[in-house]
Parts: structure tokens; sequence; C-alpha cells
């Protein structure tokens, strides 16, 4: 047997105790063949992984938990409609509201080293307090339109909720009259505010308005909100987008459905 030929057999034995993709290589690289890398998994766990650290690094877990809070009363707010209530609200309602907003203000309160932000623990009371009372005080002032506090209280909570999240995560080009905020927080404050809180306030509007009233009614009040909560003033956000946003919704309430 020539040389050549047993070479040829020592490699092929030597190919069956490999596993096929080895094999494969093996011949194609005798060939003169070119390769592929293997196709990993590799390079996007590496971009999810940095991705995940970026959002650690730009929210803490305070942030993570204040975002929480924030938008608690939102999610309790659209279970209003879902409920069995009479309208206008009865004073078991009332009550029951009272109870159930003093109760998370009492909670976020008590235990603000969970929510503070490094430096700002003076400022932590006056907004769970100035958030309950302009959402409670709407509905309680206004018992035959619910939907009016109910929307508010979306905007507070999806809206200004939002915007510190995209604004975080996002970043961008800062606005023209206030470098502390960015574009991406005013249009994550309006793309997630007016959609929830208009169905929101469509839901429990009795009697019912189209899709398009309720729109027509809540977009005015979250774009001025978005604009408000951006200026740069000291007064506290909640103060801001609730007042501004209330006084709006009632004024395009009345123009478009009446009182």
């Amino acid at each position: 047997m020539s040389p050549i030929v047993r070479d040829q057999r020592v490699q092929t034995a030597g190919r069956r105790h490999q596993p096929g993709a080895l094999v494969a290589r093996a011949i194609l690289a005798e060939t003169g063949a070119q390769v592929a890398a293997p196709v990993t998994a590799s390079a996007t766990d590496t971009l999810a992984t940095g991705w995940w650290q970026t959002v650690l690094a730009r929210l803490t877990p305070q942030e993570w938990r204040r975002r929480l809070v924030h938008m608690t009363p939102g999610v309790m707010a659209a279970a209003l409609p879902i409920l069995p209530h009479t309208d206008p609200l009865g004073w078991y309602s009332q009550a029951f509201l009272v109870v159930v907003i003093a109760a998370a203000a009492a909670y976020a309160i008590t235990r603000a080293k969970l929510f503070e932000r490094r430096g700002q623990s003076a400022g932590w009371p006056i907004s769970v307090i100035s958030y309950a009372v302009i959402t409670l005080g709407l509905i309680l002032a206004l018992p035959s339109q619910p939907e009016i506090g109910i929307a508010v209280t979306a905007i507070i909570a999806f809206g200004d909720g939002s915007a510190t999240l995209a604004g975080k995560l996002f970043r961008g080009p800062k606005l023209p009259w206030n470098r502390h905020k960015s574009w991406s927080g005013l249009a994550g404050f309006c793309l997630c505010s007016i959609p929830l809180a208009a169905l929101m306030y469509w839901a429990e509007s009795q009697p019912g308005v189209s899709l398009g009233i309720a729109c027509a009614c809540i977009a005015p009040a979250a774009i001025v909100a978005a604009i408000v909560e951006s200026l740069p003033v000291r007064l506290n956000d909640n103060i801001r987008v609730g007042a501004s946003s209330g006084l709006t919704i009632l004024l395009t309430h009345a123009m478009f459905v009446g009182y």
C-alpha cells in the first residue's frame, strides 16, 4: 500500500470518531474552502447585558419604586369604571376612595426612604400629599363627573411617571426652554397619558360619550400638562400637572360634553 493511500485511510478513520460538524469542517479545510464562523448568541447576549446595565445605571432601585408608587393611583383609578357604583358617586363610594387614597399616601410617606431621591428628602411628603389632594379633591367635588378626576389621576400617574422613565432611559436632545428636560421625556408624557386617560374617561363617562369626544377632552389637557411639567420652575410637578390638566379638562368637558 502506498504511503499516500495509507495516510488518507488514517485520516478517514480519525474522522469517524469526531462529531459531524468537526468532520465537515475538516473536509472543507482540506479542500481549501472557507468555513464560516458559527452563529452564536454571544453578540445578542452582550447587547442585552449592556442595555440592562445602562438601565440599572440610569434608574436606581429607589427610582423604580418611585415610579411604581407614582403609577399605582392610575391603576386604581382604572378599576373604578368596572366596579359597581352609582352615578353620581354615593357617599359609600366616596368614603371608600378617601380610605384607599389616604392609606396609600400614608404608606408612601411613612416609607419615604424607599422612594426618596438622594438630596431631595424634603420634597417627598409634599409630592405625595399634593397628589392625593388634587385627585381626591376633583372626584369629591364633582361626584356627577368622576371621569374628570379619573382622567387627571391618569395624566399625573402615567404622564408624569412616563416622562421621567423616558427622559432617563432615552435621554436625547434637551428642550430649548429647559436644559434639564428632554424631548424624549415630553414625548413619553404625551404618548402614555393621552390614550390611557382618554380610555378611562370614556369608560367612566355617564351618559356615554364617543371615544373621539373623549380624546378631544383629554388630549389638550395632557399636552398642556406636559408643557407645564417641563417648565423650569420649582413648584412641585404633581401640583403643576394636576392643576393644569384639571383646569383644561374642566374647560374641554364643558365645550364638548357639558355639565
